[in-house]
């Protein structure tokens, strides 16, 4: 892959996606300040007890697509058609299994109306995205890179026009499976006619076998994270009440939002490295690795601390109608370092074919979460679900370290230094933020915030610019 093409692809997708999401935080404020938090919560738990099911749908089967597409160009179609066939059982037992579970599990009709609506939207969303492998392979993210966008678009258009007509939730799922079968047909034409692909489903024993023996290796830690990302709110809609999903989604959808784009970006720059230096340099791996947790520390604990003082004005400028879920925000809030943290520790054990250690690990937590979920939500409601995701997170980033420390040597002093200093920074920061806050709106406070931290952490001599543009130098280096 050139450089060129390479840049032209990391801009493609990161400003859509960064579109996408700045759209999405959008849209989930609106229709969070539009519908009762129960009403919320049934829109939140179809779409996560579709998500849940969707792992089921491709089992890995688009990676493993791309994977194979990208080395052998001129049977995509093949692949592609073989992938198709192994899907639409796979799409149809998935659909009515899911809609056995959501008949006998005792939802009213209004939410079960709901999930039947978000399985077609997740079987679309499926199959589109192993259409978009064919285009991956052939390292072309830019019409992708505009269909993100426009699909947002839709979903925001016809939320809006929704809510603002009926008020009425299935609306909104109606929304999404417009914008869903949009994007199918669009990626399916361009296939069509630009790459002249047909799509007859085929079953080649030789490409199927090959296929489904290394399904597992992509399937089992996708299932852990699908677990794991929708548990809570299903477990939650259970045990306790819609309500406390809609409650629970306020936080989440913060912290997931900061989770994609900052650390999620970040790792995925520095992959490549990680990869690269594994094969020829330990001395540059390890330095690699202590310079990305360094500023991922300095990174995360200011939005931390940050968070914490600043959460109740958030709550009154963003949602009024959601100062309950203040205590959850501040637990979800203190977690944030250890997501950002465990991005680089699990891209480490990836990038040193470590993937069972990987999985091992995301499986524990994943157990972990549903077992403490049962647990604290009929005690704590959302607040215990809130517990739980702090305390996954938290054992997650020490369970990486404990295979880490087989890989590389990790230089813990080095490490306690920064987290000193940055912790020295946020402290400061968040004693003038609580001076000047009843005096300043939200907007000030945040800049205020900023420029304090990084001012201490500047004079503190926590982080240098040469530092940081040598890691990203480097990365580029790898990808030359």
């Amino acid at each position: 892959m050139s450089d060129g093409k390479l840049a032209r692809n990391t801009t493609y997708y990161t400003g859509a996606m960064t579109i996408q999401k700045i759209l999405a935080f959008i849209y989930f404020w609106f229709i969070s300040n539009n519908l009762f938090p129960a009403q919320l919560g049934q829109y939140i738990f179809a779409l996560s007890f579709t998500t849940l099911f969707s792992i089921f749908v491709d089992l890995g089967l688009s990676p493993i697509l791309i994977r194979e597409a990208a080395k052998n160009q001129a049977q995509a179609n093949l692949y592609l058609k073989n992938v198709l066939g192994l899907k639409i059982p796979l799409a149809i037992l998935t659909l009515l299994i899911c809609w056995f579970f959501i008949n006998i599990t005792g939802k009213p009709p209004a939410v079960r109306l709901l999930v039947y609506l978000a399985t077609f939207v997740m079987l679309l969303d499926s199959f589109a995205l192993s259409l978009w492998a064919i285009f991956r392979a052939r390292q072309n993210l830019k019409y992708e890179s505009l269909a993100t966008i426009l699909v947002q678009l839709i979903i925001f258009s016809l939320g809006l026009l929704a809510l603002k007509t009926t008020g009425e939730v299935k609306y909104l799922m109606l929304g999404l499976l417009v914008a869903s079968l949009f994007n199918f047909f669009l990626v399916f034409l361009l296939l069509k006619f630009r790459l002249k692909f047909t799509f007859w489903p085929r079953f080649d024993k030789e490409i199927a076998r090959y296929f489904l023996k290394i399904v597992p290796a992509f399937a089992l830690a996708g299932i852990f994270v699908k677990i794991y990302n929708t548990s809570d709110s299903i477990l939650l809609s259970y045990l306790d009440s819609d309500a406390a999903v809609g409650f629970f989604a306020v936080p989440a959808k913060v912290v997931y939002a900061l989770q994609q784009v900052i650390p999620a970006a970040f790792a995925a720059a520095i992959f490549p490295a990680f990869s690269y230096y594994y094969a020829t340099s330990k001395k540059l791996l390890e330095k690699t690795f202590h310079q990305a947790f360094n500023y991922l520390i300095i990174i995360s604990l200011p939005i931390t601390g940050g968070l914490v003082i600043l959460i109740p004005q958030i709550i009154d400028a963003i949602w009024p109608n959601y100062r309950p879920v203040i205590p959850s925000f501040v637990a979800m809030a203190l977690a944030i370092p250890f997501i950002f943290l465990a991005f680089p520790t699990g891209y480490l054990l990836n990038a040193c074919d470590r993937q069972r250690d990987t999985t091992l690990n995301r499986g524990i937590i994943t157990f972990l979460a549903v077992v403490l979920n049962v647990v604290l939500i009929p005690i704590f409601s959302f607040y215990g679900a809130s517990l739980t995701f702090f305390i996954t997170n938290f054992i997650l980033l020490f369970l990486d370290f404990y295979w880490i420390k087989k890989i590389i040597r990790l230089n813990f002093p080095v490490l306690t230094k920064i987290f000193s200093k940055a912790l020295g920074a946020t402290l400061l920061m968040a004693g003038g933020i609580i001076v000047i806050r009843p005096y300043f709106p939200l907007p000030i406070l945040v800049l205020f915030g900023g420029l304090v931290y990084f001012a201490c952490l500047y004079l503190m001599k926590g982080f240098n610019f040469k530092e940081i543009l040598d890691l990203f130098k480097r990365e580029k280096i790898v990808l030359e």
